[in-house]
């Protein structure tokens, strides 16, 4: 799941098991290459069985692997890696932070999750039986074999161009795949994309 427009509603459909009931999830910041919102082993029970409904407001993170304080920084990669934390009003402490307002305590949500109980069903063992046909009264299982074609981001800005002086350069933008195809659908394009530049910081 991506989120790239804050008026935008995603869903999804999950299946829980009673001896699985935290879940964990994470939604990138387009177009940043490391920023994200998400929870992480949410209770989904209390002491009376499932929760009908729970609502959790999400704020930004960051994934400490790529260096920059906008959302469309280069994606250069931090070395060594930095740790997940939290960014706030005032972290990092830096003007061109895209979350940085020293005026505010905290920065309001950017997002939320809403998950709702929708059935309980009991599930028996399943068993392997090679030998047993079905008969009329019972329901076949059946996969779908409608092809999805391969979904990709938008292109990210360009990145810096680089070269020597006095010579083309080049600079180099990239995309990510939203969705695998399956079934035959369209295979996915190029991810990254080349282009001559004049080298930056000549004079």
């Amino acid at each position: 799941m991506v989120l790239d427009d804050l008026n935008l509603n995603d869903t999804a459909v999950n299946s829980q098991h009673s001896t699985g009931y935290e879940v964990s999830l994470a939604a990138r910041i387009v177009p940043s290459p490391d920023w994200f919102v998400g929870i992480e082993n949410f209770n989904l029970c209390d002491k009376n069985g499932w929760k009908r409904r729970v609502s959790i407001d999400l704020f930004p993170y960051d994934a400490g692997t790529d260096s920059g304080f906008t959302f469309s920084s280069p994606n250069f990669a931090t070395i060594p890696r930095d740790t997940i934390t939290e960014i706030t009003c005032s972290s990092p402490s830096h003007p061109a932070n895209s979350f940085y307002y020293p005026k505010l305590k905290t920065l309001p949500p950017i997002a939320r999750v809403i998950m709702a109980k929708l059935k309980r069903k009991k599930l028996g063992f399943l068993f392997s039986q090679p030998n047993v046909t079905t008969t009329d009264n019972e329901v076949q299982d059946s996969v779908s074999e409608t092809p999805l074609d391969c979904e990709t981001s938008l292109w990210s800005s360009w990145g810096l161009c680089r070269g020597t002086c006095g010579n083309l350069g080049t600079k180099k933008r990239t995309r990510y795949v939203l969705l695998q195809p399956a079934n035959h659908g369209t295979p996915c394009p190029d991810l990254s994309e080349e282009t001559h530049c004049e080298p930056d910081n000549c004079v």
